[in-house]
C-alpha cells in the first residue's frame, strides 16, 4: 500500500514535526478466527440511542452495530440500497415505498420486519429528537405489507434519500427496544455485521462478529475494540508500539511521525469544516456586533499553517466544500483585526471583556487554535481564558448549553446542505446547535430548501443562508480540516466515506 492515500490529489502534504519516537510498527498479534481490531479514539460514546445521540463517536459505533434502509455511496455523491433493495418516490414528492431486503436477522436471529422499520423510523422523525429536524416534512411512516414501508410527507422532500442514509435514520429491532426501554441507549439489537460484546464506560467498547449478517462473507474480523485514549501522542505511540491498529483523530502535526514509523495515512479532506460555536444566550455574545468583531479577528491561514502543518485551508463557509451548494462567495469572513476593531467600537462593548473558552484535554488541535486566536483577540481588547476539561465532560457542558464557546468542528453525515443547516438555524430539539441563535429569515430558508426539488433553486437558498451566517456570526469558522486516520500496515480496506465516516464490515487484518 501507498504511505499516503487521500480521496482527492493533489493536496498539499505538508511539513509535520513528530512528537512520537520514530518505531518500526510491529504486526499486532491476531487470533485464528479473523482477528481482533483495535481501534484508539480521544473519546467514548455516550449512547447507542440515535434518538439522544450528538457526538461523532456514537455516530460512527451505530454506523457499524446498526444499518439503514440505503446507505451513501463511497463517493458521497449517491445512495445504494441496504437493508431496503429497492425504491420509488411518488410524482407529487408526497410519499415513498421502500421493499425490504429478504433474509435479514437481528442479532438474536428474529427475522426484521417492516413493524421494526416503522417502529425505528416513528422514533427517528419525532420532532423532540436529536435528529428529528432532519425528517420534518416526513409525517408518518407506515407498514404497507411484510416486506414494503411507506414513508408521508407533508411536501415534497429533497433530501430524503440522503436523510434515510444517516445513522438518525438506524433500524433497530422493536421488540427488544420496547423491552428494555431506556436501557437500549446501552443495550442495542441491530442488524449491522458486529454486536456489541460489553462497554465499560470511559475505557473500551467491544464488538464481535454477527453470527446472523446477510452478507454472508462478511464481517472477516472476529472482534473490534475501540479503546478510549484522549490524549493525542498517547494515542500515536500506541498505534506506534502495536497496542492498536487503528488511530482516529491524528494531530496533523504528527502525520510526517506516523509514517516514518511504518503507519499508513488516511485522510478525508474537504469533509469537516472548524468553527466555533457560541452561546448567544449568555452577555455579551448575544449581539452579532461582538460576534462577528471576533469572527474578524481569527487568522485562519495562521491556524492553517501553524496549527495543521499545511493540512488544512482557510474556511469560506460554514458548509464544507464538499456539501452540495456550497458557495465560498458569500461574502466570506477574513482575518482583519481593522474591522474587528471597529465592530467592536459599535457594540455594546466598546472597550473589550474578558470570557472563558472550553478545549477538551489532551486535544492539542483545539488548544492551540485556542491560543492562536486568544493572541488576535488580546490585540482587539477581547481576553480569552482557556478552561482544558475531559473530553466527555466537554460534550456534556455543551449539551446542556453548560458553556459560553466551543471550539470543535463539523463534519457532514451526508453531502446535502439540509443537515447542518437545519441543526443550525432550527429552533428545536438542539435549540441551534445549543446556541440559542434565533431567526425567523433563516429558518424560513431552512424549510424551503427541504422542498425544493429544482436544483438551481436550492443553489440560491444556500447561498442566503451561508451569506446570513456571515452576516451574524452565530458560528464562527475557522478552516477547512481534513480527517486524518493512521493505520497499521495490517489492516486493510478501512475506507472513510467522503463524509469522513466509517464501518468496518470491509476490514481485513492480515496475518502477523
Amino acid at each position: 500500500m501507498n504511505a499516503l492515500r487521500s480521496w482527492r490529489a493533489g493536496l498539499m502534504a505538508g511539513v509535520a514535526f513528530g512528537l512520537v519516537p520514530v518505531l518500526a510498527l510491529p504486526a499486532v498479534a491476531q487470533d485464528a478466527e479473523g482477528g481482533t481490531l483495535t481501534v484508539a479514539r480521544p473519546a467514548d460514546i455516550f449512547t447507542f440511542d440515535p434518538y439522544n445521540t450528538q457526538d461523532d463517536r456514537s455516530i460512527f459505533t451505530e454506523l457499524t452495530v446498526y444499518e439503514r434502509l440505503v446507505r451513501l455511496s463511497e463517493d458521497g455523491t449517491s445512495v445504494e440500497p441496504e437493508l431496503a433493495t429497492e425504491w420509488s418516490v411518488a410524482e407529487d414528492g408526497l410519499s415513498a415505498e421502500f421493499t425490504l431486503r429478504d433474509g435479514v436477522q437481528f442479532w438474536n436471529g428474529d427475522p426484521l420486519t417492516a413493524e421494526d422499520v416503522v417502529f425505528s423510523l416513528t422514533r427517528a422523525i419525532d420532532q423532540a429528537g436529536s435528529w428529528g429536524f432532519l425528517f420534518s416534512p416526513v409525517q408518518s411512516v407506515e407498514a404497507v405489507d411484510e416486506n414494503t414501508v411507506r414513508l408521508t410527507m407533508s411536501q415534497p422532500f429533497a433530501p430524503l434519500l440522503p436523510a434515510l442514509s444517516t445513522f438518525a435514520a438506524s433500524i433497530y429491532q422493536k421488540a427488544h427496544f420496547e423491552e428494555q426501554g431506556e436501557a437500549a441507549g446501552e443495550s442495542p439489537m441491530g442488524t449491522g455485521a458486529f454486536m456489541l460484546e460489553s462497554w465499560n464506560k470511559g475505557q473500551d467498547l467491544t464488538l464481535v462478529r454477527n453470527p446472523n449478517y446477510w452478507q454472508e462473507s462478511k464481517p472477516t474480523l472476529e472482534r473490534v475494540v475501540f479503546r478510549v485514549v484522549g490524549d493525542d501522542n498517547a494515542r500515536m505511540l500506541q498505534l506506534a508500539s502495536g497496542e492498536v491498529d487503528i488511530a482516529t483523530d491524528v494531530p496533523p502535526g504528527q502525520v510526517e511521525q506516523a509514517t516514518a514509523n511504518g503507519a499508513e495515512i488516511v485522510t478525508v479532506p474537504g469533509s469537516a469544516v472548524g468553527f466555533v460555536t457560541i452561546n448567544g444566550q449568555v452577555e455579551p455574545f448575544d449581539e452579532a456586533s461582538v460576534r462577528c468583531a471576533m469572527a474578524y479577528a481569527v487568522d485562519r491561514e495562521s491556524i492553517a499553517q501553524a496549527v495543521y502543518f499545511g493540512r488544512a485551508t482557510p474556511a469560506k463557509s460554514i458548509l464544507p466544500s464538499s456539501t452540495f451548494f456550497y458557495d465560498a462567495d458569500t461574502n466570506p469572513i477574513t482575518f482583519d483585526l481593522a474591522k474587528a476593531r471597529e465592530l467592536l467600537a459599535s457594540s455594546e462593548m466598546p472597550d473589550g471583556f474578558t470570557f472563558t473558552a472550553t478545549v477538551p484535554s489532551g486535544d492539542t488541535t483545539r488548544l492551540a487554535i485556542a491560543q492562536i486566536w486568544a493572541a488576535s483577540l488580546a490585540e482587539i481588547g477581547i481576553t480569552m481564558n482557556i478552561e482544558q476539561v475531559e473530553a466527555t465532560t466537554a460534550q456534556e457542558m455543551y449539551n446542556t448549553e453548560q458553556y459560553t464557546m466551543r471550539i470543535s468542528s463539523w463534519t457532514n453525515d451526508t453531502p446535502d446542505p439540509d443537515e447542518l443547516m437545519g441543526v443550525a438555524m432550527d429552533y428545536e430539539p438542539q435549540n441551534g446547535l445549543h446556541s440559542g441563535y434565533r431567526n425567523d429569515e433563516a429558518r424560513d430558508l431552512v424549510l424551503a430548501g427541504r422542498a425544493e426539488p429544482d436544483s438551481e433553486k436550492r443553489q440560491e437558498i444556500y447561498s442566503e443562508l451561508q451569506e446570513i451566517v456571515n452576516r451574524d456570526c452565530p458560528f464562527i469558522y475557522t478552516v477547512e480540516e481534513e480527517r486524518i486516520f493512521a493505520i497499521s500496515p495490517n489492516v486493510e480496506g478501512f475506507a472513510p466515506n467522503s463524509q469522513g465516516k466509517y464501518s468496518l464490515e470491509n476490514v481485513t487484518l492480515a496475518s502477523g
